[in-house]
């Protein structure tokens, strides 16, 4: 397959593999996980600490030592947890001495002992849909690959944390933890950002869906409910289809209350127009998408093809898997011992685990800062829970230590970059200069009445009864098992398992969300993360509760449960569907083409450091070429001087303004050629495509260090 000409493979395996490792020797004594999840929980474990610890070693040492680097001290890292060395901790079970606790009823710490560890089948499949999600993927240019291709490929020459692509005056306090996996691929493997995006998507895809088919395996001891599990986490999503159910008067007082905004509002003038159409959107693959299987607030996973991917969820995941079974193994470790020198060393081990747990927590931030803060939100509505359900306020000692970890993991947030790297250190600058800082994201937030925000429905009022199927057809059906997750929170806060019952608790602060108004300059619709939340948590726990509820209940019970959960699927399979057309018809972006990834090839990150490159299309010159370019305020709003250069690229006035070369096609230069082949200009490389004798394109890379 194409695939494997678009990146050397071996480097690749090599990462994965190094990743695995370490991630095995971290949790291979601190964790009592199940033979069956250490692989592939290891290769999570792995990835997300060589990435974390490169985020930091890249501010030090160049990109190579920095990545490569972190992949060894995950090694390191494993091998100090995981000491003395033997045999048990790659066959059988290296904490086969504890016992698990059979009584407790937390789903995460259900421990299935022995098994095989390698098991081969497992990894093929794992590895087919690590396979077949990067080539769909490879098959779509839409969802922001404008804004997040540049950074892959800058963020790979070292330039990590990020600034701003188009303006590196800025610093670009985005969730890059999924860019900086790609770039990782990009700097080692020699991927196209565009590769090395759609594979880091994938890879993270199929953990995500693994590992929530492990939690609900542990959940219900049923691996066909694991199976089912993973399908509805990959499909479910809308229900805009829900719109032709209704009678064609309520359909017309529907549409005729509704705004489309973005790609709603390019699609059709109103929704009983637009529900009847493909979906208009840059970059989509070669089948068209109908509007009424997709959704602008909560589309499947499978349709995830964004900035950040499943890469937050994968966390969550990982943080659940790992959680449990660090509970259960501390609690029997410390009642086996008796002597002094044993709990000691327990202890010891305790604290070891908290390392992973941390590093988990803060790359969270890095992933998606909706999740990190929900998580952290949710813990509060655990507490009070389990206050409530305890009549006290003195709060038990084992949610003490997760407060202590997230306190960790928050200070880490607040200097790693990021997010809320960029609000803290924005709060600084405003109390020390009374300025903003230099950062490109505004934050702010403003209480509103209840409104669902679509990004392609647009303000959905809560107020107003004829909305709510337009808000049922956005969130989808999976919205209906809300009540079977939150009859767990308080199931959680007794037991005492924090983790999951903050996670069951992000749902309340999800829910909030509706009377709160995102005032920021990352566009409206980024609320709609927020409102969105709360569908991702009941996507994973509501098959494996409703398995066990469903369990001793009549036929017809199960007979209505298996037809809504088609339902709440069938927008997500059929676009599915659409999608796997994409894989054999690979694309770079819709502003790149075959001569832009040749000139990738020759001269990526080979210009000299700090230089600044002018492309009259900016985001093309950046991806390629792994330098920024000072070109706009926002993503969607340009610079005047840059519109000034765009219209008179005047190598002298281009050097004036700070740019060391110059980026263009062949009808570019054709229409400035006087202009741009001036005496000073030295043309360093072109590729260019023949129709016989006559050059049909090109792509000219030209220095003007000269023009003073």
């Amino acid at each position: 397959m194409y695939l494997f000409s678009e990146l050397n493979i071996l480097p690749a395996l090599l990462l994965l593999a190094l990743w695995t490792l370490g991630g095995w020797l971290i949790t291979a004594r601190t964790f009592d996980l199940p033979a069956h999840e250490r692989i592939l929980v290891g290769l999570g474990v792995g990835l997300v600490t060589g990435t974390w610890l490169a985020n930091w070693l890249a501010r030090f040492v160049g990109p190579d030592l920095a990545f490569w680097g972190a992949a060894l001290l995950t090694i390191a890292l494993g091998l100090a947890m995981s000491w003395p060395l033997n045999r048990s901790l790659f066959t059988g079970s290296p904490n086969s001495e504890w016992k698990v606790p059979t009584h407790r009823a937390n789903v995460s710490s259900v421990k299935q002992p022995g098994g095989r560890v390698f098991q081969p089948g497992g990894l093929l499949l794992f590895l087919f849909f690590v396979f077949v999600f990067t080539l769909i993927g490879r098959g779509f240019g839409f969802f922001d690959d404008h804004q997040n291709l540049a950074p892959v490929s800058i963020m790979a020459t070292g330039d990590i944390p990020p600034h701003f692509s188009y303006n590196p005056d800025l610093r670009f306090g985005y969730h890059y933890f999924l860019l900086l996996v790609a770039s990782q691929f990009v700097r080692l493997a020699a991927a196209g950002p565009w590769t090395a995006l759609d594979l880091a998507r994938g890879l993270t895809l199929t953990l995500t869906l693994t590992y929530g088919g492990f939690v609900a395996v542990r959940i219900t001891k049923s691996k066909l409910a694991g199976a089912a599990s993973m399908v509805f986490m990959a499909f479910a999503g809308g229900a805009r289809w829900l719109f032709f159910l209704l009678p064609l008067v309520l359909q017309r007082q529907l549409s005729s209350s509704i705004t489309l905004i973005g790609s709603g509002a390019d699609t059709g003038p109103n929704l009983i127009t637009a529900i009847y159409k493909n979906w208009k959107i840059e970059g989509a693959g070669p089948l068209p998408l109908p509007f009424m299987f997709g959704s602008g607030l909560d589309p499947s996973f499978s349709m995830f093809h964004n900035g950040w991917g499943t890469s937050a969820i994968t966390l969550a995941l990982l943080l659940m898997l790992l959680a449990g079974v660090m509970e259960s193994t501390h609690k029997f470790s410390m009642e086996s011992t008796h002597d002094l020198l044993s709990k000691s060393f327990s202890t010891v081990r305790q604290r070891l685990a908290s390392i992973p747990i941390i590093i988990l927590l803060a790359s969270m931030a890095l992933a998606n800062e909706v999740t990190f803060a929900f998580l952290y939100f949710g813990l509060a509505f655990a507490a009070l829970t389990w206050m409530l359900l305890k009549r006290t306020w003195r709060l038990p000692r084992s949610l003490w230590m997760w407060v202590g970890m997230l306190f960790i993991g928050g200070v880490f947030a607040l200097i790693q970059g990021g997010m809320f790297t960029e609000i803290a250190r924005g709060w600084v600058d405003r109390q020390v200069s009374g300025g903003g800082g230099s950062t490109y994201f505004k934050v702010g937030f403003a209480l509103g009445l209840p409104t669902v925000l679509s990004a392609h429905l647009g303000y959905l009022s809560m107020l107003k009864p004829l909305l709510w199927v337009a808000i049922l057809g956005e969130t989808g059906l999976a919205i209906f098992a809300i009540p079977i997750v939150l009859r767990k929170l308080p199931v959680f806060s007794r037991e005492e398992n924090w983790l999951e019952a903050a996670w069951v608790g992000s749902i309340i602060v999800s829910l909030l969300m509706v009377f709160v108004v995102y005032t920021g300059n990352a566009g409206p619709t980024a609320a709609s993360r927020m409102q969105a939340h709360f569908l991702t948590v009941v996507k994973i726990y509501a098959i494996p509760l409703l398995w066990v509820w469903l369990r001793g209940r009549g036929e017809n019970m199960k007979i209505a449960v298996f037809a809504w959960g088609l339902a709440a699927i069938f927008s997500g399979i059929s676009m599915f569907g659409l999608q796997i057309a994409a894989m054999s018809n690979p694309v770079y972006a819709i502003y790149l083409d075959p001569l832009d990834a040749q000139m990738f090839t020759r001269q990526w990150d080979q210009l000299a450091p700090h230089s600044m490159v002018f492309d009259p299309t900016y985001p093309r010159a950046a991806t390629i070429l792994g330098r920024p370019i000072r070109s706009s305020i926002t993503m969607g709003e340009t610079l005047p001087e840059w519109n000034a250069f765009y219209n008179n690229p005047d190598p002298y006035k281009l050097k004036a303004g700070g740019y060391d070369y110059l980026y263009v096609d062949l009808k570019y230069l054709t229409k400035y050629s006087g202009l741009i082949q001036q005496s000073c200009v030295k043309l360093v490389d072109n590729v260019e495509t023949k129709n016989g004798p006559n050059v049909a394109d090109g792509r000219y890379l030209y220095q003007l260090t000269s023009c003073h």
